[in-house]
């Protein structure tokens, strides 16, 4: 076989094309054969010193606390983290997780300082995790993008909520593996506390449980006093009986319907008994306080009930005044279809009109007690017996017993409820801590192959131009040399 024929010709020009430059690719290639072993020396050298500078820079990374770290994922679960809103309505702020004083009681609970606390606080980064039709969406516009530049705008448009965050806590040398994973995980214990105490609420009832200890009240206000704590106590019972209707505490044993009916039974029985006994017999301590006491409260009661009373007028001719959406009706041989839009505006007049009017009739009601109690005690003439007093106080002390392992019971049935109903899984580490060694093995293997892939590169590429070079230097001397000879 003819020698030209197998001629791979690399064509090189050279000043602006007025000469060119032939080159045979094989005859390169020959000149690269013979520094094979040189060659193999340098690319073995150039691996070894990629690999070095790969665990070098792995290892600046690990110095520099850039590359190491404990992570864990966190998950929320509970009624309204889809919209960002918190369990108390407010919004939701996952940074708390990061807060000075839920980090200093992770800490003291593994026993190490609080002087970490800053240092700690500074290497933790959250990242939310985006929900899956967020994706979807982003996805979707991007595609509508690609031939509609005006579509880029949707995405931003696009709103979401993580549910999920990702918690890193990066290595800055002053701890161990095992600590740094310790205090990540210790950390979300701490948060989840923090959110039962914040949420839960479970210790609501505590201030009322202790107020009539003290000598400080007059029979009648004593009366008040123990009226409102029930109220109140009942209020936030029966609005846990409709959260949780079936739920039923094993610690303490009893539901909120127990409940319920316990402390109506303590409201109609015992406090009937307190109060129907302290106005009959025109119980005081104090005669003329107890008289300028039932006159404030009257004079509060007719103050309220004008105030009332204005805003229900309000509401009435707004009502009135107001025009609803008209109502489109359709109408067939069969049937007869009405369709009208909900009107939330007009709806929340109407409830605001049966609220007043509840708050009114009971302001009257309160009303009429003041004014019989104050002519009960300003017609009562003869002096009360010592023995009226002890039993009076007698009732009051059980009362105050009574309530305050009520609300024991309220505080023990709801916590338990929280923890084991409501927010059992509101705060989870859906991935528990785990450390990583600059981003593990296969993060410095990363780095190894890019250090040693560059210089293995550069090799290869000289070794090319260098055998290129001789090749262009032998062809220059044959061609000089068959000038000669012509």
């Amino acid at each position: 076989m003819n020698n030209e024929n197998r001629k791979v010709i690399l064509q090189v020009n050279q000043k602006n094309n007025a000469n060119e430059t032939e080159l045979d690719l094989i005859n390169i290639f020959s000149h690269m054969g013979k520094k094979k072993k040189l060659m193999a020396y340098l690319l073995t050298l150039a691996i070894l010193v990629g690999a070095a500078a790969g665990v070098l820079y792995s290892g600046f990374e690990h110095m520099s606390g850039k590359g190491s770290y404990a992570r864990a994922l966190v998950t929320f679960q509970f009624e309204g983290i889809e919209s960002g809103i918190s369990p108390n309505g407010s919004a939701f702020d996952v940074s708390m997780l990061k807060s000075p004083n839920v980090i200093q009681n992770a800490l003291t609970e593994l026993g190490l300082d609080e002087i970490y606390t800053d240092s700690v606080r500074r290497n933790i980064v959250i990242q939310g995790v985006i929900p899956e039709d967020a994706v979807e969406q982003i996805t979707t516009f991007e595609k509508m993008a690609e031939k509609d530049a005006s579509k880029y705008e949707k995405i931003l448009d696009v709103s979401y909520f993580p549910s999920q965050y990702i918690i890193y806590l990066y290595d800055d040398g002053t701890f161990s593996p095992r600590e740094l994973t310790e205090i990540l995980d210790g950390i979300i214990v701490s948060y989840r506390q923090y959110f039962m105490d914040t949420y839960a609420n479970t210790e609501v009832l505590t201030v009322t449980s202790n107020l009539l200890s003290g000598s400080d009240y007059d029979y009648g206000e004593s009366v008040d006093l123990v009226k409102t704590q029930i109220d109140i106590m009942l209020s936030y019972v029966n609005e846990k009986l409709e959260e949780a209707p079936d739920f039923r505490s094993s610690q303490t044993g009893l539901s909120y319907e127990d409940i319920v009916t316990a402390l109506q039974f303590v409201q109609s029985v015992d406090i009937s008994k307190l109060s129907s006994f302290v106005e009959s017999n025109a119980l005081t301590k104090d005669k003329n306080r107890q008289i300028e006491y039932y006159e404030y409260m009257i004079r509060e009661c007719s103050n309220k009930i004008s105030e009332l009373q204005t805003q229900l007028e309000s509401v009435t001719n707004t009502i009135n005044n107001y025009e609803k959406d008209p109502v489109v009706v359709v109408s067939s041989s069969d049937s007869t279809l009405e369709y009208g839009e909900k009107n939330e505006y007009y709806d929340t007049l109407v409830n605001q009109k049966i609220s007043l009017n509840k708050q009114i009739s009971v302001q009257n009601t309160s009303l009429n007690e003041y004014y019989l109690q104050l002519n009960s005690l300003q017609a009562h003439e003869n002096a009360n017996d010592q023995s009226q007093y002890d039993y009076v106080d007698g009732l009051l002390k059980r009362l105050d017993t009574t309530i305050s392992s009520w609300v024991t019971l309220i505080e023990q049935t709801t916590e338990e409820y929280y923890k084991t109903t409501l927010f059992s899984n509101a705060v989870k580490a859906s991935v528990a801590p785990q450390y990583y060694m600059d981003g593990g093995i296969v993060h410095i293997a990363k780095n190894i192959i890019i250090a040693a892939g560059a210089l293995v590169l550069l090799v290869l590429i000289w070794w090319f131009f260098d055998a290129t070079k001789t090749e262009i230097g032998e062809m220059r001397r044959r061609e000089e040399m068959a000038s000669d000879e012509e």
